[in-house]
């Protein structure tokens, strides 16, 4: 979201994300005004909802006129995501200029489940119960990117936009 930075920092810790549809409500809100760029990290994506019309909606508005790759999405398996979430294939589909998908291997594990955009993002935090989640900014926020980017360096391409067949 476009926040300044003493609204960022308001978040920082203070509003946790409880349970599935909290998280969807959470990735939702995020990704309806992205800023400049995404990271994104979850195993399978298997609770992010990115199907969703209204998620389609925001990322087509926010990706029209983009030139470069603003979009990281690092993962272990994107085939749920291929089978479940038609609507998002199509839109990297439509929008693979602006989406680069890589895998993480298993080796590299311990990368915290996030959403992570230039001035807030959402971190997953482990519980053994339900999806608990919170806000970040500022540090810790800059700790989950550095993170983040250093995953993404020991990655491999995946999930191809386009199929080349016989």
């Amino acid at each position: 979201m476009n926040r300044g930075a003493g609204e960022a920092e308001a978040f920082d810790s203070q509003v946790q994300v409880q349970g599935r549809e909290a998280w969807r409500h959470a990735v939702r809100t995020l990704l309806a005004r992205p800023g400049g760029s995404i990271r994104m990290y979850s195993p399978d994506y298997a609770d992010w909802g990115l199907g969703d019309p209204g998620v389609i909606a925001a990322l087509d508005s926010w990706a029209i006129g983009r030139s470069q790759t603003s979009v990281r999405m690092l993962g272990q398996r994107f085939d749920g995501l291929q089978r479940e979430d038609p609507r998002f294939v199509q839109w990297r589909t439509r929008f693979a200029h602006v989406i680069a998908c890589h895998a993480l291997p298993e080796e590299c594990g311990g990368l915290q489940e996030c959403l992570l955009l230039p001035e807030i993002g959402l971190l997953l935090i482990p519980s053994e119960k339900s999806r608990l989640a919170i806000y970040c900014s500022g540090a810790r926020l800059h700790a989950a990117v550095h993170a983040f980017d250093q995953a993404w360096e020991h990655s491999t391409p995946t999930f191809p936009a386009h199929t080349l067949g016989l």
